[in-house]
């Protein structure tokens, strides 16, 4: 026995100290050790946030309106209260007539008091901006009018003022505020518009949309009119009354202040021990509407909670400072990112990598959201997507039911969670989530734009019922435990960015390319669909865009994979990543076959005809083709929104309505952003077309060629031949 006993005791020593080894191995390997992960989670609070988030809504805050200095104050001073580095506040000027890019810039509005009452037949007060800042439509200019109320349904159309003056009257109107305002104040003269919300009428009569003038001024200059939101109920009943044909006389009473301001942009960082490294860029924008909705504000709270967690733990030495500096900045939504990076050009080669934190910490069940993860666009691929994805994924296993966690067989059955993250006032909730592609619009699209060029994220709640009205409060919308989830998936996501290097590398790659699996099968069903249910006469065409769609899947991973090299090392990269991206290449060859063999099989139908793959691009000019950025005009040139390019498009054209002669713009805003994104001054007009099609959906070559046409028309790009000289 002693013999047996001694044998045993030899074998677990000589077994403990490789048992160690794989342990200590298994954690350098991973993302995020263990312990660190462990410790973000612990330290993560749910209330703190909402606590930032209340102090900063006592201020009006929306850039460049006077609050917005005290919100930059406020958060500056948060930051130098948790002990962080290079804290400072940038300013740049905003007056709403000038230009930063393509973006008009804003004009300092503040409201003051406002009221909307009826006269006639009765007095009621209908709305009043001292009850609720929702009431008065943001831009918003001093009004003393007393007038009948014309109903002229949503208010959109031409036809919806058919037999209806409206010269010198109010509207009553459910569509959006600014066709509204161009089809009764500036061609037909109304005073004003009365707005009533529609959206959710059924489950929330009460609520009020917060409202804003873009344009605020009219096509001849005019100042912006006034507006006023009202309820679905009140709305609805007003309507009800002029259908009778009794006559409505309202009184309309504004005063705001309309000036110049400054767009405030914080930063600050917990510095990384090597400097000569780029940085992790966490971004959310502080800009709170001043008429009402406040949802702005809760990727703010959560981003000062990430600065807390991490800079304590790291001062306390609990987590080893990382390799990377963390900065932290807050603005203006598409301004902040937009003026930081005009005003400081060298600091892109300073960013590794952007997580853009938008509205975060809904409840789920109160507000209807969902936590969304939105990729970096195919143009700017890039292995930190799977690294957030990987936190996305983690929290949200260990905090969403299962029957399999429940020990529903034990003597005492559990709720089903594997390791649920709860704070001590928030809900009891799960987490549900979505990963998906890129989208916006928010801070991340102007951050990805080729032009800038960052690899960003975007982490946002959606939908929710309550935003941008009256109840977007964090009392009603919020929901502690959520936030808690979201601060320590973001703190977890950055820290492990951070601190990525050789010693994790297999991690790194490993997690990529197992990412990569299920996007690579997504795309090859999309292709596999394409040929299967083409058309007889659409067949050549669906074959050719299905190889295209493979060849581009496979170029966007091997790119994305690769992105790690420059933060792993080469060596550690090539021994761990070049037998990944020769299996890919194999595979892409194989899926490549399997789409000819169903293109072949599709065409031996009745009916076909089996004619020979062509080319979409097949026109030589297209692929000669080179359209080059004009580094003057950076950042996204929106047709669609207003201030964000289509003003400055409808100025350079002369044409309100210009995206009509351009045939592309049917596509959407994010088929023509990832176009202009992937001007190089190398991809053809022909490479672009192929690109977007794979992305997207299939294009025209020469709606692709006129795009960049027209754009070279207003100086954003001029075209050059292929082996010609940029400036040429």
């Amino acid at each position: 026995m002693k013999s047996r006993l001694s044998c045993r005791s030899q074998l677990i020593l000589a077994v403990l100290p490789f048992s160690l080894i794989v342990v200590v191995m298994s954690s350098a390997q991973e993302l995020l050790s263990r312990d660190a992960y462990r410790l973000i989670k612990e330290s993560a609070s749910g209330e703190l946030p909402f606590a930032d988030f209340r102090n900063i809504v006592r201020f009006s805050g929306y850039a460049p309106s006077p609050g917005s200095d005290q919100v930059a104050e406020y958060l500056a001073g948060r930051a130098n209260a948790m002990g962080m580095s290079n804290v400072q506040i940038e300013k740049y000027p905003a007056d709403g007539k000038s230009y930063s890019w393509a973006f008009r810039t804003e004009p300092s509005w503040e409201g003051r008091e406002a009221e909307l009452s009826i006269v006639k037949p009765d007095s009621e007060l209908l709305a009043s901006f001292s009850s609720s800042k929702t009431f008065l439509a943001r831009q918003s200019r001093d009004a003393d009018v007393t007038a009948a109320l014309v109903d002229v349904g949503d208010g959109t159309r031409a036809q919806d003022y058919d037999g209806k003056n409206v010269e010198g009257r109010l509207v009553l109107a459910t569509g959006g505020l600014p066709t509204v305002t161009r089809h009764a104040v500036w061609d037909r003269k109304a005073a004003g518009v009365v707005y009533y919300r529609t959206a959710n009428a059924i489950d929330y009569p009460d609520l009020i949309s917060s409202l804003e003038f873009s344009p605020w001024y009219g096509p001849d200059g005019e100042n912006a009119p006034f507006a006023f939101s009202l309820s679905y109920r009140v709305g609805n009943r007003l309507r009800d009354q002029l259908a009778t044909g009794e006559k409505l006389i309202l009184r309309a009473h504004v005063r705001a202040d309309v000036g110049t301001g400054n767009y405030n942009v914080v930063r600050a960082e917990i510095p990384g021990t090597n400097p000569a490294l780029s940085a992790v860029l966490v971004y959310a924008h502080d800009n709170s509407r001043n008429t009402g909705g406040a949802n702005n504000l809760t990727g703010v709270g959560c981003n000062l909670e990430v600065a807390r967690v991490l800079a304590t733990l790291i001062a306390q030495g609990k987590l080893p400072r990382p390799l990377r500096t963390i900065r932290f900045m807050w603005g203006p939504e598409h301004y902040g990112i937009t003026e930081h990076f005009r005003g400081h050009p060298d600091d892109v080669a300073r960013i590794e990598a952007m997580v853009n934190v938008d509205m975060i910490g809904y409840s789920q069940s109160r507000a209807g959201a969902v936590f969304h993860l939105y990729r970096t666009p195919w143009s700017h691929p890039s292995f930190m997507n799977d690294v957030v994805q990987e936190f996305v994924e983690r929290i949200g296993a260990e905090n969403t039911i299962s029957i399999r966690n429940a020990h529903f067989l034990a003597a005492r059955q559990t709720e089903g969670f594997l390791d649920p993250l709860f704070a001590p006032t928030g809900s009891r909730e799960q987490f549900h989530y979505n990963i998906e592609e890129f989208w916006g619009p928010s801070d991340h699209e102007d951050a990805s734009d080729g032009s800038i060029g960052l690899a960003a994220v975007l982490l946002n709640d959606f939908p929710d019922v309550f935003l941008g009205t009256q109840d977007d409060r964090p009392e009603l919308a919020g929901d502690p435990t959520q936030m808690r989830r979201g601060v320590a998936l973001v703190a977890s996501s950055v820290y492990a960015l951070a601190t990525a290097d050789a010693a994790n590398a297999q991690a790194l790659v490993h997690n990529s390319a197992t990412k990569a699996e299920a996007r690579l099968a997504k795309d090859a069903a999309r292709a596999f669909a394409m040929v299967d249910g083409a058309k007889p006469e659409a067949l050549s065409a669906a074959h050719e865009e299905a190889r295209n769609m493979i060849r581009h899947a496979y170029a966007r991973e091997v790119a994305s994979l690769t992105s790690a090299k420059e933060v792993i090392g080469n060596a550690a990269f090539r021994a761990l990543a070049d037998p990944v991206i020769a299996d890919w290449k194999a595979r892409e060859q194989r899926a490549l076959e399997q789409i000819e063999q169903a293109a072949a099989a599709t065409a031996r139908r009745p009916g076909v005809a089996n004619s020979k793959s062509a080319a979409s691009s097949a026109d030589k000019k297209f692929a000669v083709e080179i359209p080059v950025r004009d580094p003057q005009i950076r950042g996204p040139v929106n047709f669609f929104r207003t201030e964000y390019g289509r003003w400055w498009l409808i100025e350079k054209t002369g044409d309100e309505h210009f995206e009509q002669q351009v045939p592309l713009s049917k596509y959407g805003h994010y088929t023509l952003y990832e176009a202009l994104n992937l001007v190089d001054g190398k991809r053809s007009v022909a490479d672009i077309r192929d690109f977007i099609s794979a992305e997207y959906e299939p294009v025209n070559v020469q709606d692709v060629d006129q795009y960049f046409r027209f754009l070279e028309s207003v100086g954003v790009v001029h075209m050059k031949k292929t082996g010609a000289t940029s400036g040429e």
